[in-house]
């Protein structure tokens, strides 16, 4: 079917010339159609070269990176602008943090002694098998502040469903609230290799929206660094934690558990998406952390299967202290990227 290629291609030119006059624009068309597949239309290679070459237009600092210096038009990257860019209203409704729902095996002893200290006359019979699921999405508020930033804010929902324990009524064993809000600058500075593409500083507030025993919460301000490297994407997220008066601070040694940074990645093969996440507290003497690991893959246009591997502290804010380790299959409605 060469002869077709070599026929389209021709009336790709002439239409160049008639609709696209700009020399600039032309090359650009002319890179993205030689790595195209057959299966790329007109309008998908003229929509990644507006993003290339209308950098004012791009601020696209709400995925896990920035615009790449040479996009295809079969580059994830620039159909996640493409779809982002599609609604004019600065108020719309985006996917932040994945979402998903996994059913979810602790293969550890799951951590009993917190509802034991706070409901010592109650007995409590936790299930090793539960639902878990992340909900989440973000608004961009403001584009293009002082020329260089926007503001966006968002929510994210994780919660754990305790679905097969009738015993107890099938309660949600913790659920983990985050609001947060951030202002993302776009960068373009060389780091040993990797691109780093946007800079995010932010606060977060999360808690698990229960009283007494039972409650966990704290609020941080952080920095999240953006990378890329051909089809690697890192975010390496530092924090602090803004401290609290000692008869507030429902876990004054959070930090101890949780660390004070976030190291993440994503690998992109196909249709395929690895990612990991590390968390430490870099205490020789006493070391705590976590680590993720995850695997998405297609089953529909808009569904993709998912399994995911947590061990270590604060897969939940109930379970900071408490070691876990959980294996989980399930689906993803919206992924990193």
């Amino acid at each position: 079917m060469k002869w077709l290629k070599w026929g389209t291609t021709l009336f790709f030119l002439c239409f160049l010339k008639i609709s696209w006059s700009t020399p600039q624009e032309q090359s650009c068309l002319l890179e993205q159609l030689a790595t195209a597949t057959d299966t790329t239309t007109i309008g998908e290679l003229k929509a990644v070269c507006q993003i290339l070459h209308a950098p004012e237009q791009t601020t696209d600092a709400e995925i896990v990176v920035a615009e790449l210096p040479q996009v295809q038009s079969s580059s994830a990257l620039a159909q996640r602008i493409q779809l982002e860019r599609q609604e004019n209203n600065p108020f719309s409704l985006l996917p932040h943090k994945p979402n998903y729902i996994i059913l979810s095996n602790n293969m550890g002893s799951l951590n009993e002694r917190p509802f034991n200290e706070a409901l010592p006359n109650k007995e409590t019979h936790l299930q090793p098998w539960e639902t878990k699921f992340q909900l989440s999405f973000k608004v961009p508020v403001a584009r293009d502040l002082f020329n260089k930033a926007d503001l966006f804010i968002a929510y994210t929902n994780r919660s754990f469903f305790q679905q097969f324990n009738k015993k107890n009524s099938a309660p949600f064993r913790d659920s983990n609230h985050e609001p947060e809000a951030w202002l993302s600058f776009k960068n373009n500075i060389n780091v040993l290799g990797f691109q780093n593409r946007v800079i995010r500083t932010g606060f977060s507030h999360q808690s698990n929206g229960q009283s007494g025993a039972l409650s966990r919460s704290w609020n941080r301000v952080y920095v999240d660094f953006l990378f890329e490297r051909d089809n690697w994407y890192f975010s390496l997220k530092p924090w602090w934690r803004i401290p609290e008066s000692d008869n507030s601070d429902d876990n004054p040694d959070i930090d101890d558990y949780l660390g004070n940074f976030e190291l993440g990645g994503l690998y992109k093969h196909n249709q395929h998406n690895f990612n990991f996440l590390v968390r430490n507290n870099l205490q020789a003497s006493d070391n705590h952390g976590a680590i993720e690991l995850g695997w998405s893959f297609p089953v529909s246009k808009n569904v993709r299967g998912y399994v995911q591997w947590f061990n270590g502290y604060g897969e939940s804010l109930l379970d900071y202290n408490a070691h876990t380790n959980s294996l989980g299959f399930g689906v993803k409605l919206t992924d990193w990227l």
